[in-house]
């Protein structure tokens, strides 16, 4: 009961009162001011026991030793040396339970342990271990990993079986070949498109325009779909495969760069060391791998395609393809492509390598570059 409750209710006992005599009005009002003050006493105490209280900071059983955080291992090579202390003389251990990015890993029932960590996945990974004491009290304890490949990319080496004319006025975004035609995402404001292209004469035989304020970026064929990202709209879209009519919509929290598809799910990439497993069904993500060298993260990651159970990637600015392995994120292959547009194709708009075809039937592999006249196919050798 607030204070214009209280004033309230005793304006009114007062008026009801006031026909009685002096005496009465006055023990009816220190009984009616009684009642009233032992309402507010009772709802405050009713509010305070409502009010939930701080929790008491645990005192801390056990400490890390080893590995320390931020350590950085080898995958397949190192090991890491699991190990507690206890910060009070009467507890011990009774058990861990090591997690790895919120799964579950392992138990042990003792310590120190060496723990293998070939098939983790590279990049910075959120380690859990829960100390269990003989009376059940438990402890977690955080800590972070950054895993590396444990030896540098196979450099491969290319030879090349043909050249193509490509147009030269085509920012190439993405690229994709299927039943004897290649398939390729356009971009820049304006000119963002769909094309089919023959690829003996690099002539446009069917061309799906997208709106003006979209920048168009990676495509790729699944199950007769093929899916078309746009740079920063966060906005993608689904198109018919025979005659490029816009089936469906889907929406991403990042920028789009690459896709392609493993059959099963689709990869995304967003610019970063990031790529992003989806289910082409309502495009959720279920998924993600960081890139890694031995040296370190591999960012710009742009064109992506799926060829024999690795997704090769063009960086962005860069004359390299990697070979990715998909459940990892190692870079396992490396094929530099420097100096493949000779300098007297190049001209003032030629933009950077990006685009990435595989036949799959004849095992060729085509690549391309944004406004490059070229489009060339590629024999990779051991």
């Amino acid at each position: 009961m607030n204070f214009m409750s209280l004033r309230g209710f005793i304006l009114g006992a007062g008026a009801f009162l006031s026909v009685k005599r002096a005496k009465s009005l006055h023990v009816s009002l220190v009984a009616v001011l009684s009642i009233c003050l032992v309402s507010c006493i009772s709802c405050k105490n009713n509010t305070e026991s409502r009010t939930p209280k701080k929790n008491v900071e645990e005192k801390k059983l056990f400490a890390l030793t080893s590995p320390l955080n931020g350590t950085s291992l080898k995958s397949g090579k190192d090991i890491i040396s699991l190990n507690v202390k206890s910060l009070v003389d009467s507890v011990k251990m009774d058990s861990c339970v090591l997690n790895i990015d919120g799964k579950y890993h392992s138990t042990y029932h003792s310590l120190p342990r060496d723990v293998s960590l070939s098939s983790i996945k590279m990049g910075v990974r959120r380690m859990s271990l829960l100390v269990y004491s003989a009376n059940n009290a438990v402890q977690t304890m955080l800590f972070n990993l950054k895993m590396l490949p444990s030896s540098a990319p196979k450099l491969y080496k290319y030879k090349i079986v043909r050249e193509y004319p490509h147009d030269d006025k085509a920012y190439t975004q993405g690229l994709f070949f299927n039943d004897g035609f290649l398939y390729e995402g356009t971009g820049q404001l304006g000119h963002s498109s769909l094309r089919k292209v023959e690829l003996e004469t690099g002539k446009v035989l069917q061309e799906h325009s997208m709106e003006s304020k979209y920048f168009g970026e990676g495509i790729c064929l699944h199950k007769e779909k093929i899916y078309q990202l746009t740079w920063e709209n966060r906005e993608g879209f689904i198109y018919n495969y025979n005659d490029f009519t816009q089936t469906g919509k889907f929406n991403y929290s990042t920028e789009g760069w690459g896709i392609t598809s493993d059959g099963t799910s689709l990869w995304m990439s967003d610019g970063t060391s990031n790529l992003y497993r989806l289910n082409p069904d309502n495009m959720n993500v279920t998924g993600q791998i960081e890139v890694y060298t031995d040296r370190g993260a591999e960012k710009y990651l742009n064109e992506l395609e799926y060829i024999n159970g690795e997704i090769w990637a063009n960086v962005y600015t860069k004359d390299y393809i990697l070979i990715i392995n998909p459940e990892t994120g190692e870079v396992t292959g490396k094929i530099d492509l420097a100096n493949i547009l000779k300098k007297e194709f190049r001209t003032q708009n030629t933009d950077v390598l990006n685009g990435i075809a595989c036949d799959k039937e004849k095992n060729r592999i085509f690549v391309t570059g944004k406004n490059w006249p070229k489009m060339f196919e590629l024999k990779i050798l051991p």
